[in-house]
């Protein structure tokens, strides 16, 4: 191992027989004897998961969640990314509206980080992460109207949109006019949070009307609107003031929002076709050049609904689209 390596026999023997010896041995240590010996990497690899999802199931246990370990071993999302959704549970159940949990939860603006929160908060049976996610649910509504109130910090307001999100999806919305908020950031990524998440679970297209024509009188609605879906998927960068390049291809908003075409609702399917992609068309004409394809998805899709409204709302843009293409 030593000749292999380009270790000193001596490293070798001080770590041969420790228990620990991941946690004492250097980094281009580990490096050499990863690149030369097989197997060390893949252990090093397993022994630092399990080691943290060993820690946080006790830690979530002392605050009563219990770790469904069938679901964390049995999803599709990467082991990594659900076990800093399990953490960010510790930080709300415990930590409250503190700038450690606005920081840590605000960096799950992304697909993949949000289908590990979906599994945190689902309750559905061999999907959540958590035996009973309703403690953490009760915890996050408690949560959000404390980060409100830091209007000035732009984690606190991109956690509040993430946490009314995924509660929405469980709980239902909050109980709250939309057209009653002061428009301002913290409105627009709240209500839009909500909204979000109320359509995925409701199936409510009056809910979908009623944001399309909030977002037409409130500009600052609008422009977070069409902010979202880019930095989501990571064709745009995050900015605090919701401000997009001027020259965007939308190729991965692309591939998220056919996927969502295909699968979601009918409400949140007139959300697309009526609110977003209306948006999204003017800053990207090619739609990530895949208009063609956008065409062929809304066209089946509209066949299936039985809602006229809707079927109208992606035929009228389908026609649209087919003159420019």
């Amino acid at each position: 191992m030593a000749v292999f390596s380009g270790l000193d026999e001596s490293t070798i023997f001080r770590l041969w027989d420790n228990g620990d010896w991941l946690d004492r041995v250097s980094g281009r240590s580990l490096q050499s004897l990863m690149s030369s010996v097989p197997g060390i990497a893949e252990y090093a690899m397993a022994h630092a998961l399990l080691k943290r999802r060993t820690t946080l199931i006790a830690n979530l246990q002392a605050e009563g969640l219990a770790v469904n370990l069938d679901a964390l071993e049995n999803s599709t999302v990467s082991r990594q990314l659900l076990l800093n959704a399990l953490e960010a549970a510790l930080y709300i159940v415990r930590d409250g509206p503190s700038q450690r949990v606005s920081s840590y939860l605000a960096r799950f603006w992304g697909r993949e980080q949000d289908r590990a929160l979906e599994a945190l908060f689902s309750a559905e049976p061999g999907r959540g992460l958590l035996g009973d996610p309703r403690p953490l649910v009760e915890a996050s509504i408690d949560l959000a109207p404390r980060l409100g109130r830091k209007t000035y910090s732009f984690h606190s307001l991109l956690t509040l949109n993430i946490l009314t999100h995924q509660v929405s999806k469980v709980a239902g919305p909050p109980d709250a006019d939309l057209a009653l908020q002061t428009p301002g950031r913290q409105s627009a990524l709240m209500m839009r949070g909500v909204v979000m998440g109320a359509l995925i679970s409701s199936n409510d297209v009056e809910l979908a009307e009623k944001y399309r024509r909030e977002l037409e009188r409130t500009p600052v609605y609008a422009a977070l609107e069409e902010w979202s879906f880019p930095t989501y998927t990571r064709d745009g960068r995050i900015s605090s003031d919701f401000t997009l390049p001027s020259s965007l291809l939308l190729r991965n908003t692309a591939v998220e929002v056919l996927r969502e075409i295909k699968t979601y609702n009918d409400a949140y399917l007139y959300y697309l076709v009526s609110t977003y992609l209306p948006l999204a068309l003017r800053r990207d004409p090619t739609f990530g050049r895949r208009i063609t394809e956008l065409i062929t998805t809304l066209q089946q899709r509209a066949a299936g609904c039985r809602d006229k409204r809707i079927r109208a709302a992606c035929n009228d843009l389908v026609r649209q689209l087919k003159g420019v293409v």
